[in-house]
């Protein structure tokens, strides 16, 4: 192999690993978390914050002429208790409007009940375990994470094929190389075709 192409190899190599090793290190522990769920047991968290609303803002609420009025006074009070923007899905009738915020490891329920004149905030929290296990997924875990995840994707096929690139040049003097790269290739067909159902 030529030195360019070996050195090129070396340096993709150790910074691709470096770049990815925390991101390998994660999947692989929620891997293990998300194969093997009886290990855990969920103890979910439950809190609950109530917010009683005047009656003026009641009248306003509800007298107002457009829902585009409506919404803005909902968000401006939600963002200013709990700090939280409004879903994209609300589901709402003349009584009472639900505003639920899916996020890795539990949910937020925001109840607007216009009878009682009440906002109540409810959080359920799932544990440490169930917040890596979604964000192993990508589940509610919203664009940045998602392109994370791409991002620790393509760094560890950089890292995997620099790697073999480095298999291929010191070959020669490991004659173990490729039985072992063998086994590692073909090993997760096997399992597959005599164990998956």
């Amino acid at each position: 192999m030529k030195a360019p192409l070996l050195r090129f190899s070396r340096s993709v190599h150790w910074i691709s690993s470096a770049l990815a090793l925390m991101a390998v290190l994660f999947f692989a522990l929620s891997g293990l978390t998300l194969n093997h769920a009886t290990w855990f047991t969920a103890k979910p968290v439950e809190g609950v914050d109530e917010l009683e609303l005047g009656r003026a803002w009641l009248k306003d609420f509800v007298e107002a002429e457009a829902e585009s009025q409506r919404l803005y006074m909902l968000s401006s009070l939600v963002a200013e208790r709990w700090t939280l923007p409004l879903p994209s899905n609300i589901d709402q009738d003349d009584y009472e409007w639900v505003l639920d915020y899916q996020r890795p490891g539990g949910l937020s329920t925001i109840v607007l009940d216009l009878e009682a004149g009440m906002l109540v905030h409810e959080k359920i929290d799932d544990g440490f375990v169930a917040l890596i296990n979604d964000l192993h997924k990508g589940r509610h875990s919203g664009a940045v994470w998602s392109l994370f995840i791409d991002l620790a994707a393509l760094l560890s096929i950089v890292f995997s094929l620099s790697g073999l690139i480095l298999l291929w040049a010191h070959a020669r003097k490991r004659s173990m190389t490729w039985p072992l790269v063998a086994v590692g290739l073909i090993f997760p067909f096997i399992v597959f075709w005599i164990w998956v159902p």
